[in-house]
């Protein structure tokens, strides 16, 4: 999601320390396991052939380290936990499951993250709880989840260090992640059931008639919402900025080279790429420093008070603009669109495609698109998760590469479609017909 039209591990151990250490953790995991199942009612005769399968998977990703292995190695350790857990403690791990986000987002605000980051070794309770002069007790019962998810370590009875996910914590976009998915999107989570019994499990088109807009009591978008608070448009847009996560840019895995630079025929007064509704420029600055031998003119659009906060130093002209109205650069080699089109529904989002194939060349421009392509079939939770999210925030989805060229093809696109080294977004080129 981005905000468009509106407001829009490394350092591996030697493999035989690393598989001796995952070989005995899942063997040992395994045999505690397996004996409980074998007291009680529930049995787990599969364990046995899942640890196989975790030793197998981990060994290969320590060798190659690539992103599919890595994906590979955690989902069966995934399988594992799930078996391990058994079907019933599957469902209460579930359900009691959202206090975990709940007490990550509790814990920024109590700023244990900052306060374990900083500190030079373990701090205490009552200091932990003075930092917002919070009660111990409401305190403690927050870092017990912590503790539990490795958010913060135990270091003695309420003494408290710092963990990976600690430090990760300080990081500004992954605490407008949090704060954007709890705060503007978790009330609307618990309303969609409800909204789809309404519609009786129908879609309903149109960016103001969702979930966001029945759970809010709101006749108003999300991104006019947004826009009316400095705070909360400061949190969209760090978490825009990092919503990539720890995936690679397409730039690192897609042959630019090859499909996009050595193929412009113009000059260095003719424009290379034009990112639409780009946010604040990353992704050009990104581009930028991976390819500076790239001749041409590089344009970001978006919203006006969008484009005035532009990082330092972009190399690039900033035009405002808006989706659904005439594109303002004619005959650009790219056009590159990255989490915007799964903003809008089918219907709105031919309508922006339409302004982009008006201003394209034929034989010339290419429109680059960057979204999740779903696979018809054993879809990564990530993307699958992301798709109703889509739906929480702005009554729109994911698409899967049917869905894609169904779209493309009516909008006069012939797409070809690059997936990338796991289960981040894919890239769709699309020529004119």
């Amino acid at each position: 999601m981005t905000q468009s039209n509106g407001a829009h591990t490394n350092g591996a151990h030697a493999n035989g320390t690393s598989n001796g250490a995952a070989n005995g953790a899942a063997n040992g995991a395994a045999n505690g396991a397996t004996n409980s199942y074998k007291n009680g009612t529930n049995k787990c005769d599969h364990v046995d052939t899942l640890v196989d399968k975790v030793n197998q998977s981990v060994g290969t990703f320590q060798d190659g380290h690539t992103e599919k292995e890595r994906l590979v190695a955690l989902k069966a350790a995934q399988e594992l936990v799930r078996a391990l857990h058994g079907p019933k403690d599957n469902v209460y791990h579930l359900v009691y499951s959202p206090t975990q986000a709940m007490c990550v987002r509790m814990g920024i605000d109590l700023e244990i993250f900052s306060t374990l980051s900083k500190a030079s070794g373990p701090v205490s309770l009552q200091e932990l709880a003075a930092v917002k002069n919070a009660s111990p007790l409401i305190t403690e019962r927050v870092l017990r989840v912590l503790a539990g998810i490795e958010y913060v370590a135990e270091h003695d009875v309420h003494v408290y260090s710092a963990t990976r996910m600690t430090h990760q914590m300080t990081d500004r976009f992954s605490i407008a992640m949090v704060k954007f998915i709890y705060d503007f999107g978790m009330p609307t989570v618990a309303k969609i059931p409800e909204f789809l019994r309404k519609h009786e499990y129908k879609s309903i088109d149109g960016s103001t008639a969702g979930p966001w807009q029945y759970a809010t009591n709101s006749e108003e978008s999300l991104w006019d919402w947004i826009a009316k608070s400095e705070e909360r448009l400061d949190i969209t847009h760090s978490f825009m900025e990092g919503d990539r996560g720890s995936r690679p840019p397409w730039v690192e895995w897609f042959p630019v080279e090859e499909q996009l630079i050595s193929t412009f025929t113009g000059s260095h007064e003719d424009v290379f790429l034009v990112d639409v509704a780009g946010g604040r420029g990353h992704d050009i600055r990104t581009f930028r420093e991976k390819f500076p031998q790239a001749r041409g003119r590089f344009v970001l659009e978006d919203l006006e008070h969008v484009i005035e906060q532009s990082v330092d130093g972009l190399q690039a002209e900033k035009i405002a603009f808006d989706l659904f109205k005439p594109q303002p650069v004619k005959g650009a080699r790219v056009y590159y669109m990255k989490f915007i089109l799964h903003d809008w529904s089918d219907n709105d989002s031919l309508k922006i495609l339409e302004r982009i194939r008006e201003a394209m060349t034929l034989g010339h421009s290419v429109l680059v698109i960057e979204e999740f392509i779903l696979p018809e079939k054993d879809c990564p939770m990530l993307s699958a998760m992301w798709d109703w999210e889509m739906m929480v925030f702005l009554n729109s989805l994911e698409r899967s590469e049917g869905h894609w060229r169904r779209l493309l093809d009516e909008a006069g696109f012939e797409g070809k479609f690059f997936y990338p080294p796991g289960d981040g977004q894919g890239i769709i080129t699309a020529e004119l017909k």
